[in-house]
């Protein structure tokens, strides 16, 4: 006996249902990926933006302000800057050694005989800068005393900022961007996989916007509103400055990935606007039969 089978009417409602349960399962695999390759992308472009801003140039606009004004070197340099000349002038070939400044910096005797107080104070952070960014913090510098639960919560952030800040941690940060991005990368096509027409690029530009627009917002929130320049306390603007600096340079990367996301959102958009209009142009095949013909069948 052959197996039952289905009639016309049982097959199409059969074969809508099957259809259903394939969109409903596709959907759903659709934004799972979707969700962890925005989550990705928001991680990678983090870690994008502390390489960016913990770089050679970007280190030297954090670090010289928290030296400057969160340590003792310039009042180190200061109550050393007479003995310092008078030992350059006896001997203005020798590299003098400037005290009590909790790294090893020389400089020559003629150098330190053509420099004013404040210039000399300047050459001295630079040179401190450089070194810690390149050789690592050893928690030597003498800082400033901090006044109040506030200011040693500043101080805090600020001896973190120099014990991270230098050449290591930033070499550091390139093999989780590179694996980081790869995921995303995995995990995108996937995602990309599961959409259909141009659904492709619209879910592509929200993805993109997903990941970068609370990065974005977040930095500038932090900058506007926490982060404030200014101060009569110690090492409250120094930390600020350095978050302020730290944000600047970090932005750029998620805005980048924002106006990305945008610029395929509003192309995927576009697309499937004009695809829809244009199979509304399309007369059914119905109506594209002659008269003479539909009168055939009806005899």
């Amino acid at each position: 006996m052959p197996p039952l089978g289905f009639g016309a009417p049982e097959e199409l409602e059969f074969g809508s249902l099957t259809r259903g349960e394939t969109s409903h399962w596709r959907i759903d695999f659709k934004w799972v990926f979707g969700i962890a390759t925005a989550l990705l992308i928001f991680l990678a472009l983090g870690a994008a933006g502390l390489y960016r801003g913990t770089g050679a140039g970007a280190a030297h606009q954090v670090l010289t302000p928290i030296i400057e004004n969160a340590t003792e070197v310039r009042h180190s340099v200061k109550e050393n800057y007479q003995r310092l000349r008078s030992s350059a002038r006896r001997d203005p070939d020798s590299n003098i050694y400037i005290p009590d400044i909790g790294a090893t910096v020389s400089i020559k005797g003629d150098a330190i005989s053509s420099l004013s107080l404040d210039e000399l104070t300047e050459r001295v952070i630079l040179e401190i800068e450089r070194r810690i960014y390149a050789r690592g913090y050893r928690q030597s510098i003498p800082m400033a005393s901090a006044q109040g639960a506030g200011e040693e919560r500043a101080k805090a952030a600020c001896v973190t900022i120099l014990s991270k800040l230098n050449k290591s941690g930033h070499s550091a940060l390139l093999m989780p961007i590179i694996i980081i991005g790869v995921l995303a990368l995995a995990f995108g096509i996937l995602f990309i996989l599961f959409c259909m027409g141009w659904g492709k690029g619209v879910g592509t530009g929200l993805v993109f916007i997903m990941g970068a627009f609370p990065g974005s917002l977040l930095l500038r929130i932090g900058h506007q509103f926490f982060w404030r320049a200014g101060g009569s306390s110690t090492f409250k603007p120094a930390s600020h400055q350095a978050f302020r600096t730290i944000s600047s340079l970090s932005v750029s990367c998620f805005d980048i990935a924002l106006a990305f996301g945008a610029l395929v959102l509003m192309i995927g958009v576009i697309g499937a606007t004009i695809a829809r209009k244009t199979r509304r142009r399309i007369p059914p095949f119905t109506e594209l039969r002659t008269q003479p013909e539909i009168e055939e069948e009806t005899v």
